[in-house]
Order: C-alpha cells, then sequence, then structure tokens
C-alpha cells in the first residue's frame, strides 16, 4: 500500500525543518528514487510525486501531484495559465 502524501503546497511553501519559504520543486516519476536516495540497482517504491527541497537548509521532502485547476482543454484560452499572458500582435 503506498503512503499517503501531503497536498501540493503550491509555489510559495515553507520549509517543514527551517521554516524558509523558497523550495525548488521536481517531478519525479513512479520508481524514480529521489535526489537525495542512495544509489541502488533496483527501483524506488516510491510512485508519482513531486519532491520538494529547500534553498537554504537542503532539506528534501514529497509532495502530491498538484490536480488540475479546471477540466476540459488545458491548451484552451480560458485557461488560467493564460490569464496572464499579453495578447500576441
Amino acid at each position: 500500500m503506498a503512503d499517503t502524501l501531503p497536498p501540493f503546497s503550491g509555489d510559495t511553501t515553507t520549509c517543514p525543518k527551517c521554516s524558509h519559504t523558497q523550495a525548488v520543486t521536481r517531478h519525479k516519476a513512479a520508481g524514480e528514487p529521489g535526489s537525495r536516495d542512495p544509489i541502488t540497482f533496483g527501483r524506488s517504491p516510491k510512485g508519482e510525486r513531486l519532491e520538494r527541497e529547500c534553498w537554504r537548509c537542503d532539506f528534501v521532502w514529497d509532495e502530491a501531484l498538484n490536480p488540475p485547476v479546471e477540466e476540459g482543454e488545458p491548451d484552451s484560452a480560458e485557461s488560467p495559465y493564460f490569464a496572464n499572458l499579453p495578447d500576441q500582435p
């Protein structure tokens, strides 16, 4: 049974160790080892996840994938992703 990961904490997250407010986010595929995991020849038992790393103390933690904001076409002009982009000439 897979461990339940905490939800994605957003772009401005707080490190659980030192409370710094900046972290790097990396996508990790199912079976891919973490950045700080020891090197092994087998697959990692971890599932697909977002790996966060604090910029200050280098603490690493995993979070669940961020769910889509809306259902529908991801490249739709109505998507929140495109809301703040400048109009094209």
